[in-house]
């Protein structure tokens, strides 16, 4: 790890906790910094009850894509690949969008476990359709492409099909949405394991990602590895699009900019990407609902405008 203040754990650790301060004081009700541990304060309920469940959402679902991204970019060797190219996150969408058209339940738990059930399904078939004897990237790749181009034409035919207030949910949630979304101890403790075995595996993620034939000279298990990366991939991106929606540019753009700061070994791009997801996504979710306050806008307008300038940034700088 480099010594520049920006290639430092810490400081993303003290920037996250100043984002999450920050975060909870601002929106349609200001709040003074000493409400925030007085219970009989006005706005006590309003920062613990509403603002902080969803700045913890915020900061695990950018954390739970940011590394699905690095993850994904390594499986199939292409920068531009992000966590919504297998086409998981289009189970998730079809599904959701259906159980809100139908009414069954607009709950937030109910619309998790539809949205992960969803993209469960989306990973079967890819895997089914991709795994023959060994998980091939390319296969993989086209697959994934073909199966979104799918998922989205249903999602289209159930938008034109939608009446009134239905549709103004499907958007919302299609954009990205973290306004209804409370943290989910599932997704927080599946999405720790994942990391840790991940962690765990750095010092082969970093000779898998020179190319499996470099990997299977070097000792790595070449086809156990690409299995376990995709199914972390799928498994990481099922559950932050089941949480908060299809949002874009976290996965594609938060690992090169990681790579700049830290260089290409996986034990500091982990916990890096954990972190500066965490930040980029919750800094947009708080954009995406100060900006025009009191109207809350999807949190997917914001990473979409932040992330194409950091990305030709980035794009100039490699």
């Amino acid at each position: 790890m480099t010594d520049h203040w920006a290639s430092s754990i810490w400081f993303w650790l003290v920037l996250l906790l100043v984002l999450m301060t920050g975060s909870l004081l601002v929106g349609s009700v200001t709040t003074n910094i000493s409400q925030l541990w007085q219970p009989d304060a006005p706005q006590f309920a309003v920062v613990w009850e509403l603002r902080f469940p969803r700045v913890i959402n915020a900061v695990v679902v950018g954390a739970c894509l940011s590394v699905a991204g690095l993850l994904i970019q390594n499986l199939v060797k292409n920068p531009l690949a992000d966590p919504y190219l297998l086409g998981v996150s289009g189970g998730a969408a079809t599904v959701q969008l259906l159980v809100i058209m139908m009414g069954l339940s607009l709950s937030q738990s109910w619309l998790f476990l539809s949205g992960f059930l969803g993209s469960l399904l989306a990973t079967v078939l890819l895997l089914k359709l991709s795994y023959l004897g060994e998980l091939r990237p390319n296969k993989l790749t086209l697959n994934g492409v073909v199966l979104a181009f799918g998922f989205a034409a249903v999602i289209s035919f159930v938008l034109s099909t939608a009446q009134g207030q239905q549709i103004k949910s499907m958007m919302f949630w299609l954009m990205g949405d973290l306004s209804f979304a409370r943290p989910s101890l599932l997704m927080v403790v599946l999405g720790f394991l994942a990391c840790v075995w991940l962690y765990r595996h750095a010092r082969s993620l970093d000779v898998l990602a020179r190319g499996d034939l470099f990997a299977a000279k070097s000792g790595v298990a070449v086809k156990k590895m690409n299995l376990w990366v995709f199914v972390l991939t799928a498994l990481l991106t099922s559950m932050a699009v089941a949480q908060a929606g299809t949002i874009g540019f976290v996965g594609l753009i938060i690992p090169h900019l990681v790579r700049m700061l830290v260089g290409h070994r996986h034990r500091d791009l982990i916990p890096m990407c954990l972190l500066v997801g965490g930040c980029f996504l919750l800094l947009a979710d708080t954009l995406a609902r100060t900006v025009l306050s009191p109207v809350q806008l999807p949190v997917g307008v914001f990473t979409a405008i932040i992330g194409v300038p950091v990305f030709l940034w980035l794009n100039r700088k490699v």
